[in-house]
């Protein structure tokens, strides 16, 4: 079975970071989107990389 990557729109911040997040922890592949928020969404990323998911930006 091959690994599922999702991708979550306003991942940097609330809903759209919670859901990325969580979506690592299930073992997805996540890639986020964001609009201005560089640095949130670069401690999101980080925080999917400690779960073990890839997380590309």
């Amino acid at each position: 079975m091959s690994k599922k990557t999702v991708l979550v729109t306003g991942g940097s911040r609330g809903l759209g970071k919670n859901m990325a997040v969580k979506l690592g922890q299930k073992g997805l592949d996540v890639i986020i989107t964001y609009h201005s928020k560089k640095e949130e969404a670069l401690q999101v990323v980080e925080e999917i990389q400690k779960t073990g998911s890839r997380q590309p930006l």
